[in-house]
């Protein structure tokens, strides 16, 4: 009887011990700081509006049109997750990109950056005593915005900037390796898809055409843009 004892208190403290080195727990409370690149595949659809009067003349001119290209952003992930089981995590999600921009355009656009902010719920995979690897669903809103420049030369309809916001949905895989308790580094690559509409850019052209006998000149466009890529990265882990 007393072997028997011996042999499940030793038993017990064995799954203890396992139970404690796991590196996520319910109510561990995780902070995720990173860096990474997003490459995206896109499809734009645009509505440009042009009205002005010509020689006392009025005129209004409009052109719809749909093109497909590719972009790049560097993007620096931001991400909060409570653990309300051993194996299940809630959280949220902040996320800046800035957007590369072609040498062509920057005679006119001096920056494209975006913003999201998301939930997100985590599934742990492998959970040992210094890895934490666990696939992330998220779900959120983001607004992007164009900042033109003031050259008239390069920006001749006078744009300022164009604004708009959208959802994203994101689908990833992340491993958290441990140095200590508390301190790590991670590794993501990350699905992610992206949907803007009715996105405005305005601009007062008056001052370009002046010399042309056209006034009042108003460009507009409205832009639905969706994107379709891949979020990598790394960063560092931090548990609570």
């Amino acid at each position: 009887m007393k072997k028997y004892l011996v042999i499940c208190s030793a038993l017990s403290l064995l799954i203890s011990v396992n139970v404690n080195a796991q590196a996520f727990q319910k109510g561990n409370i995780n902070f995720d700081l990173g860096f990474g690149l997003g490459i995206y595949g896109t499809k734009q659809t645009v509505e440009t509006k042009l009205t002005g009067n010509a020689f006392g003349t009025p005129f209004s001119q409009s052109n719809v049109s749909d093109t497909t290209d590719g972009t790049a952003s560097t993007i620096i992930p931001f991400s909060f997750e409570y653990g309300v089981s051993d194996k299940i995590g809630l959280g949220v999600d902040l996320t800046s990109s800035s957007y590369f921009i072609d040498e062509a355009d920057r005679k006119y656009l001096s920056s494209v950056k975006g913003f999201d902010f998301g939930l997100k719920v985590n599934y742990h995979l492998l959970n040992s005593e210094k890895n934490d690897l666990f696939v992330g669903l998220g779900l959120g809103a983001s607004s992007i915005n164009w900042t033109y420049g003031s050259d008239l030369t390069n920006n001749p309809f006078g744009l300022t900037s164009a604004k708009g916001s959208g959802t994203y949905f994101s689908l990833g895989i992340t491993d958290r390796i441990f140095f200590s308790d508390h301190i790590g580094i991670l590794f993501n690559l990350e699905y992610r898809g992206y949907n803007y509409s009715g996105i405005v850019a305005e601009g007062d052209a008056s001052d370009a055409f002046a010399i042309f006998g056209i006034t009042d000149v108003n460009f507009e466009q409205t832009l639905d843009w969706k994107l379709n890529g891949v979020h990598f990265g790394t960063g560092i882990a931090v548990k609570f």
